[in-house]
């Protein structure tokens, strides 16, 4: 069976373990798609940095985090680790998958390459959660990634006013 991942913040472990993943429109994905669909988004293993920029974006919007000019690729990894996790999902029949390409009919908020469903995951199709160093280590996040794309959406989100 496919594994699906969903990028979350670890703040949620708590609630995913009790009640599994709900419907949702996400302040990141918010961001985006003002008329997005409540839905889980995931995506499969050949989309796995996507996850990197989406558990960035929430951390950024959440302000969980102040950037500042010396913020670097190691303190990006530490804040990675701490507020980060990766829901691993064994994918039901329940989610659909947007092709790599635009195609119509799928829902607002979604896009090439995300696997959505319009159900709640329940606890028992989640395999496990990952956090910490195992998470940062299966994510293997980039410092070029983080110089030219993921320090900016920290940085833009979490600056002080």
């Amino acid at each position: 069976m496919r594994e699906l991942y969903h990028g979350t913040l670890a703040q949620n472990v708590p609630s995913i373990i009790k009640s599994g993943l709900l419907l949702q429109k996400g302040l990141w994905t918010s961001d985006f798609h003002s008329d997005a669909s409540e839905l889980v988004y995931a995506v499969d293993d050949s989309h796995r940095g996507k996850l990197i920029t989406i558990i960035t974006g929430q951390i950024a919007k959440c302000g969980l985090l102040r950037c500042s000019d010396n913020y670097l690729f190691d303190d990006f990894k530490a804040d990675l680790m701490q507020h980060g996790a990766v829901v691993i999902i064994r994918a039901a029949a329940i989610f659909r998958r947007y092709p790599d390409h635009f195609e119509s009919g799928h829902p607002p908020g979604t896009e090439p390459g995300d696997w959505y469903s319009r159900e709640p995951v329940s606890v028992d199709n989640i395999q496990r959660i990952m956090t910490g160093q195992g998470m940062l280590d299966w994510l293997e996040p980039s410092e070029c990634d983080f110089t030219h794309r993921l320090r900016d959406i920290l940085c833009s989100e979490g600056s002080p006013d």
